[in-house]
């Protein structure tokens, strides 16, 4: 039973891979969909009985159903800078800014992502393709950590250099006849760009 759900499993993310994916989908699934996990589904989606201005964020059929205030234009397919989603984002208008926390303001290029999605009709693929995008294009690499409270932040990734404390020592060979310490110093320094100081008398 077992191996049928994984043998299904495969299927439907190398099914969802071999579709053609759109700029919008690139973007929701890399940018937007995390962005809002981190941001906004505090608020307006973890917990379905307590939405805040009832502005449903899980997913886009409850979006462009709006909420209290800005009702179905909250997200305006094709329209990014008429779409509240955005224009609250950039904390323009004063008293509702979003997120509401200073420490939680989104940077420009984070705006920008959504702004981008909606001009591009704000798609939101099925779960499968998110998960074959991230796959096919993510950036970094994921790390194996204790369980996280969510499923964005489990599968979230690092940049390499970061991961530099995790990684296994690296044992050099250092040439024969050679002292390792200079040996290993003149290495870097040519990696550099850097010439060494020429040799200084022994007088």
């Amino acid at each position: 039973m077992k191996l049928f759900r994984g043998i299904t499993a495969f299927f439907l993310v190398t099914s969802a891979i071999a579709e053609e994916v759109s700029v919008g989908e690139k973007l929701f699934a890399l940018k937007v969909k995390p962005l809002l996990a981190q941001k906004c589904m505090a608020c307006h989606g973890d917990d379905p009985k307590k939405i805040k201005g009832d502005l449903d964020m899980r997913t886009r059929e409850s979006m462009l159903r709006g909420g209290e205030t800005y009702e179905d234009e909250a997200l305006i397919p094709g329209k990014g800078e008429k779409s509240f989603l955005y224009i609250l984002s950039t904390r323009v208008e004063e008293d509702m800014e979003m997120p509401p926390k200073e420490a939680d303001k989104l940077t420009k290029e984070q705006t920008w992502w959504i702004r981008d999605w909606i001009n591009e009709g704000a798609p939101w693929p099925s779960d499968e393709k998110v998960t074959a995008i991230r796959n096919r294009f993510a950036e970094g690499e994921q790390v194996a950590t204790s369980k996280a409270l969510s499923e964005d932040w489990q599968k979230r990734r690092y940049e390499i250099k970061k991961l530099w404390a995790y990684r296994p020592l690296k044992v050099e060979k250092v040439p024969a006849g050679k002292n390792p310490v200079d040996w290993f110093v003149g290495k870097k320094l040519k990696e550099a760009g850097i010439d060494p100081a020429p040799a200084a008398s022994p007088r």
